[in-house]
């Protein structure tokens, strides 16, 4: 049940005038309790086992690292006079960490259906199974068409001139053919898979004007009403269609010009129409149980972000970042200032080059955005083809994806971004929490960075990224009475994974 707009905007007010910094740069939970994960259990927490690790470097991506890469000692024996120093402290925690994932696009879905069946389920196996594979948890589809399309589309596409504002020529049938049918294939795997939607564009007919790419396109006045049903209708048909809808976005990318699908809207607009439409609707469809993100776009739109949540407390549940301007900690301030509110990177996806160099800039900026507060981090295309599309045009296929599917000899292979989020997703379960670990970001200009979480059954995992090229890195790794020391080589990811019950 909703609570009512004044009362929100007043505790919203309330929180903006009253933040509390903390370590890590984020607010801890201020519990220094022996049960942090909330499993009933009352073990005390540290190095239980000998980790096991996992490396990506020069020799390998994801890899069980070689025997001596790493040795444990008593912290008595400790050297505090050489190599970073980094305390994981499992009683102080912070955001619930809800998982990794990737998006469906039209374009994922085309090449990934043009696989043979038995590849194709190799290939969600180790997408989706935590024991098989990596256990992603998390899908974002696109509501209509992205850039990621071989031509551009939405539910109600209408010949220029023509309206339909009971959205009677409604029609769902593209995503049922391969979307929808590869999204629920990944929840038969996962059926905890959690399932965020976003829409890039409206039909054409509820735009100033009619053209997918042109600049300053805008919502027309008269359609607020009949857009806000049109989301409600598209969020129903995947409900229909037996995919159970976590979250949605308003919008995405909503202040960027861009040469595909897109809208612009002013952050005010954008709150008043949440408030006198969207968010009603919502709520008069049954659909207040499906949290509603705003911005879904990047760090550096923090503020107007923030401006939105503010304005609009009443329906709006959280935040959504996209990765390709500004920095992860910048979402800090989202994090102290919305401390109830829900947080999440929603899309990232870099420039195809160098396989090491892409793991450690991806690793690096989740370690980052996990610090400032994400509860998870979603890359972009799950699957792309040999040459990185189809798209419209060509557009952007220098972009990567979790998975190459060759549509010409029929083949899968697993691409960094498949290796980058196995550090996280393979170890750091569903409801797991992050705990406090030393900051190793400021003072190394963020190549040396690392995160830290506690499962509900009292597993830990940790993650350290060396994005350095020419300096590695003595680490020094102190849990409760043991210290885990090793040697991060440039540009180098590494998990470890143990079992902290004691």
């Amino acid at each position: 049940m909703r609570i009512r707009k004044a009362i929100c905007i007043l505790l919203a007010l309330t929180m903006l005038f009253s933040l509390t910094a903390c370590g890590g740069g984020a607010a801890s939970s201020g519990d220094a309790s022996s049960d942090p994960a909330g499993t009933g259990a009352t073990a005390t927490l540290g190095l239980g086992s000998d980790p096991v690790a996992y490396l990506t470097d020069g020799n390998g991506m994801f890899i069980q690292a070689p025997e001596g890469f790493f040795k444990v000692y008593s912290v008595s024996e400790l050297d505090k006079s050489s190599g970073k120093i980094i305390e994981i402290d499992p009683t102080k925690t912070y955001q619930t960490i809800d998982g990794f994932g990737a998006s469906i696009t039209d374009t994922a879905a085309i090449v990934m259906s043009q696989m043979p069946k038995e590849q194709l389920d190799e290939a969600y196996l180790r997408l989706f199974d935590d024991e098989q594979g990596i256990g992603l948890s998390y899908i974002r589809n696109c509501l209509g068409s992205s850039d990621f399309a071989p031509e551009y589309y939405t539910y109600n596409d209408l010949p220029q001139g023509e309206e339909d504002y009971n959205l009677e020529k409604f029609d769902f049938s593209h995503d049922l053919k391969q979307i929808v049918p590869l999204t629920k294939k990944a929840m038969e795997i996962n059926p905890d898979i959690k399932v965020i939607l976003s829409p890039w564009s409206p039909p054409l007919w509820m735009r100033t004007t009619w053209a997918w790419n042109k600049a300053d396109n805008r919502l027309r006045r008269e359609c607020y009403g009949v857009y806000a049903d049109y989301l409600v209708k598209s969020i129903k048909s995947y409900q229909d269609a037996g995919v159970n809808v976590f979250a949605f976005t308003a919008q995405n990318e909503q202040f960027a010009s861009t040469p595909w699908p897109s809208m612009i809207w002013n952050w005010e607009v954008m709150s008043n129409w949440i408030n006198d439409y969207l968010g009603p609707r919502l709520d008069d469809a049954g659909l207040g149980d499906v949290k509603l993100l705003a911005g879904d776009h990047n760090f550096g739109y923090r503020s107007e972000i923030e401006s939105i949540m503010a304005g609009s407390m009443e329906y709006v549940d959280g935040a959504a970042y996209h990765w390709y301007e500004g920095e992860p900690e910048e979402m800090v301030t989202t994090y102290e200032n919305f401390p109830d509110k829900y947080m999440m990177v929603t899309e990232a996806s870099s420039s195809r080059g160098a396989p090491r160099t892409m793991v450690t800039n991806i690793t690096n900026k989740v370690i980052r955005g996990l610090r400032s507060g994400s509860s998870g981090w979603i890359n972009w295309n799950l699957a792309l083809d040999h040459n990185g599309g189809p798209t419209y045009n060509d557009i952007n296929i220098h972009c990567s994806a979790l998975i190459t599917c060759n549509t010409e000899t029929k083949t899968i292979t697993y691409d960094p971004d498949y290796f980058a989020l196995a550090h996280f997703s393979k170890f750091m379960q569903d409801g797991a929490v992050r705990v406090d670990s030393t900051d190793t970001g400021v003072d190394t200009e963020y190549n040396l960075v690392n995160v830290a979480a506690l499962n509900k059954n009292g597993s830990m995992a940790a993650v350290f990224t060396n994005k350095s090229r020419k300096d590695a890195e003595l680490c020094k790794v102190v849990v409760g009475d043991k210290v885990i020391e090793f040697t991060m080589d440039t540009r180098t990811a590494l998990t470890l994974a143990w079992d902290g019950n004691l």
